[in-house]
C-alpha cells in the first residue's frame, strides 16, 4: 500500500466515524430528509462537495502530481435514468452507498441489506451493460465536461465560487430549521 493509499483509508475511516457519531449509521435521518423534515444529510453532502472540490482544486493547482482527476463522459440518458434508479432505490433502503457502509461498520441489519442492494444492483447493471450502452450512453454523449472548462475559467476561483454557493445554501438550510424549530 502507497502513501496515497494509506492516506485515503485514513482519510476514509475518519469520515466514516464522523459520520456514525453524527447518526448516519440508522436509515431515519436519511428517511426525514427524504421527507424534507430534516436537512442534515444535505447538508452534510453540500458541504463533502464543497470541500472535495476546493480540495480537488487546488491539489490540482498546487500539487498536479497529486491529483489523479478522472473525469467521466456525461451521458445524459444515463445520468437521469441512473439517478432515478439511485433515488429510489435511497428511498426505500433509507441509506445512500456511504450511510449503509456506516451502517453496515455498526452492525445494523438495514446497512447490510442496503450494501448487498447496492451491490446486486451494481451486478445487474454490469450485465445489463451491453444492452443499455446504445439506449443511454451513445444518444447523448456530451464528453468530458468540467465547470471551469465549459465557462472558460481557473480551476480553483471557480471552485471556490461554487463551494461559497454551496455555503450559502447550507446556511439558508440552518435559518429554515432554526424557523421551523420557532
Amino acid at each position: 500500500m502507497d502513501t496515497t493509499q494509506l492516506l485515503g483509508l485514513i482519510t476514509g475511516l475518519m469520515f466514516g466515524f464522523a459520520l456514525h457519531r453524527a447518526g448516519f449509521s440508522r436509515c431515519g435521518l436519511v428517511m426525514r430528509g427524504l421527507a424534507f423534515r430534516d436537512f442534515t444529510m444535505l447538508k452534510v453532502m453540500l458541504t463533502a462537495i464543497a470541500v472535495g472540490m476546493v480540495g480537488a482544486a487546488a491539489l490540482a493547482t498546487f500539487a498536479p502530481d497529486y491529483a489523479h482527476l478522472k473525469v467521466k463522459s456525461l451521458y445524459v440518458w444515463g445520468v437521469l435514468v441512473g439517478g432515478l434508479i439511485f433515488g429510489v432505490g435511497m428511498a426505500i433502503a433509507g441509506y445512500c452507498p456511504g450511510t449503509a457502509l456506516v451502517g453496515l461498520g455498526s452492525g445494523v441489519r438495514d446497512g447490510l441489506l442496503a450494501v448487498l442492494g447496492g451491490l446486486l444492483g451494481a451486478f445487474a447493471f454490469i450485465l445489463a451493460y451491453p444492452t443499455l450502452e446504445p439506449v443511454l450512453m451513445k444518444p447523448l454523449d456530451l464528453g468530458k465536461l468540467t465547470l471551469h472548462e465549459t465557462l472558460g475559467l481557473p480551476y480553483l476561483p471557480t471552485a471556490l465560487v461554487v463551494a461559497a454557493m454551496l455555503g450559502g445554501i447550507v446556511f439558508w438550510l440552518n435559518r429554515l430549521e432554526s424557523k421551523a424549530r420557532a
